[in-house]
């Protein structure tokens, strides 16, 4: 009868074979210090001391190729700029290039997370007590929607866009720079105390999702300058940007986009119909587009109409709109009073009939982020202008 796992642990156990365990033991003990190929862990041992040396090994290889190549990039710097100071010079303008890669990837990584946050914690808004909570999305919302509503009377039609049209100028100016103004100070609470308010916070980019009892509201604040002296090129050129939209959807995102007028070209604010297709979200839009150039802004607004017997719109798309409202101010020189750039302010709107867990709205924020951050109003603007600039010098 073979004995058992307890009887091979009793204490009944004979001294002889328990010396004779105790040998095994010593003896494995005695192969893994010499590094002997044994059975059982031994082995398994001795494979782990084996990679760790090969690993060793490997990275010191690396380290020495790394050396050869950083002796070879030392030695081709120092032949093409012999100059001691204009070597230091670019080696530092090198580096900071390889700083300012460094960050931008690391704040593409950190907007990701944010974006995932964001729309973790505008789920959690829209599950409690099935209510929208107090945001900064509500606020944008209830001061750039009008919620103008046209009936089928010509002349009620046309004084009800003579009146969206004057409320849109004398409102959204101030608008925009409260809701800038309440980002840059967001902005400054966020830097450390040693820092705060010593570095600059411009360009700046704030997205906000707000979740809603049966919608979502995604809105962004965009604040940034524009190099540029003359306020009307930079107000054109924003016009340019409004006019392109739908070439500028095809070109960037792939949407096919079309858009119709549906008022009269002497009216004074555009009335239009913007029909998206494609990637993201279908939609069919009609906006109301009011905008002005003054000597001390320029500005422009973009608001939706969901209420048009005539020109009705698709209730079964889950973006319901997108809206958003643009400021154009010079910064002038204080010694020659003179415009040395122009400051955009850009607040835009997306409202979904989505929560906030929805993956095709996690989609359609993803397609559109370029828009959000203002990166593709910036882009056309500087584009507008920069061949403004060529044409104008091809004429002298």
């Amino acid at each position: 009868m073979s004995p058992t796992c307890s009887d091979a642990e009793s204490p009944t156990q004979s001294p002889k074979k328990r010396q004779r365990a105790s040998l095994t033991n010593e003896d494995i003990i005695a192969a893994i210090k010499v590094g002997t190929q044994s059975r059982g862990r031994p082995r398994v041992a001795n494979k782990t001391a084996r990679t760790a040396t090969h690993e060793l090994r490997l990275l010191r290889a690396e380290v020495a190729s790394m050396e050869e190549k950083l002796h070879g990039l030392q030695l081709k710097w120092t032949k093409q700029l012999p100059d001691q100071r204009v070597l230091i010079t670019a080696q530092r303008t090198a580096f900071k290039k390889r700083e300012v890669a460094v960050t931008e990837a690391a704040h593409i990584k950190l907007q990701e997370v944010h974006l995932q946050q964001q729309l973790m914690f505008a789920t959690l808004q829209a599950a409690i007590l099935r209510a929208p909570l107090h945001s900064n999305g509500q606020d944008i919302f209830k001061s750039l929607h009008f919620d103008t509503r046209f009936g089928r009377d010509p002349e009620e039609r046309s004084r009800m866009l003579i009146a969206h049209n004057e409320r849109s100028l004398a409102t959204v100016p101030s608008l925009m720079g409260r809701f800038t103004q309440l980002a840059v100070n967001r902005a400054l609470a966020l830097q450390d105390g040693k820092d705060q308010g010593r570095k600059p916070v411009l360009p700046l980019s704030q997205i906000d999702i707000t979740g809603c009892k049966n919608y979502t509201l995604v809105t962004s604040v965009f604040m940034s300058e524009i190099p540029h002296n003359s306020l009307e090129d930079v107000y054109a050129a924003a016009l340019a940007y409004h006019d392109a939209i739908p070439a500028t959807m095809k070109r960037h995102f792939g949407v096919d986009a079309t858009r119709a007028r549906l008022n009269r070209p002497d009216a004074p604010a555009a009335y239009w119909r913007l029909t998206l297709d494609g990637v993201g979200l279908p939609a069919n839009v009609n906006h109301i587009l009011c905008s002005e150039l003054t000597a001390s802004h320029g500005m422009i607004h973009m608001d939706a109409v969901v209420d048009d017997p005539i020109y009705p719109t698709s209730q079964s798309s889950p973006l319901d709109y997108g809206i958003s409202g643009l400021t154009m101010t010079p910064r002038k020189d204080p010694l020659t009073g003179r415009t040395v750039a122009v400051t955009l302010r850009w607040v835009v709107l997306y409202r979904y009939k989505l929560l906030p867990d929805e993956p095709a709205l996690r989609k359609d924020l993803e397609i559109i982020r370029p828009i959000l951050n203002g990166d593709l109003i910036t882009a056309s603007v500087c584009n507008y202008i920069h061949e403004l600039q060529l044409r104008r010098s091809s004429r002298n």
